[in-house]
């Protein structure tokens, strides 16, 4: 796995994992990068920019498709109605924010590439914005695992099974905690790794937001319901 980190193979595998995750796939490329990044830092910049690109062209395919890709988005593992909802809102209320932000939400990218075609974005604002979006990320991510690399050098050179092993357990914990901030924030129809939504979650996740807002203007002294 170190001579794949440090062969041009690695850039191409950013490219098309960069691509493959702004569409279908919904394992993230910075598992790739933070590798590379800790075992070959000369290769950041040209790994970042081929998983950038990647996710471009990715996410223009998703908003080209958006009235399909949309109805399909809940098959994919961590989506569901109620975080296309909750995506829908953010959109409309930050715009472009929303995308740059959506690392920190917790919300994929391909959401944010369909849910643009659906507002009527154009693709050149799409396309502009993801550079920023992706590559802040993607550049944070084998940065910081360049820095634990040169810190450990010398284990990393000596202990590849070893840094593998911490790798995979570092990736697992991540998306152990991930899923489980979205199934206390969106519940936890559709959002395990073995399956996708359904599409009940999206009359639930009306249902309730309308509920709230009835309450809400029924209830003039009780404050009004806020989402965490």
């Amino acid at each position: 796995m170190r001579a794949f980190a440090r062969s041009p193979l690695a850039v191409l595998a950013a490219f098309l994992w960069g691509y493959a995750e702004a569409t279908r796939f919904w394992l993230i490329p910075d598992i790739l990068l933070g590798w590379v990044g800790l075992n070959r830092p000369r290769s950041i910049v040209p790994s970042v920019i081929a998983a950038t690109i990647g996710a471009v062209l990715g996410g223009s395919r998703m908003h080209r498709q958006a009235r399909e890709e949309r109805a399909r988005l809940t098959e994919i593992p961590g989506i569901n109605e109620a975080l296309l909802v909750d995506a829908h809102e953010r959109f409309a209320t930050r715009g472009w924010i929303a995308v740059v932000r959506a690392p920190i939400d917790g919300i994929p990218y391909k959401v944010y590439a369909t849910e643009s075609a659906v507002a009527g974005r154009p693709i050149v604002e799409l396309i502009a914005w993801t550079l920023v979006a992706r590559a802040w990320r993607f550049l944070l991510t084998a940065v910081v695992a360049a820095a634990v690399g040169r810190i450990f050098s010398r284990s990393v050179r000596r202990s590849e099974g070893g840094w593998l092993a911490a790798t995979f357990g570092f990736w697992l914990f991540v998306y152990v905690r991930y899923f489980a901030r979205l199934r206390r924030r969106y519940g936890g129809e559709g959002l395990s790794p073995s399956g996708g939504g359904s599409p009940d979650a999206a009359t639930s996740a009306d249902s309730s937001r309308t509920n709230t807002r009835r309450a809400g203007r029924s209830s003039p002294g009780r404050a009004r319901p806020t989402r965490n």
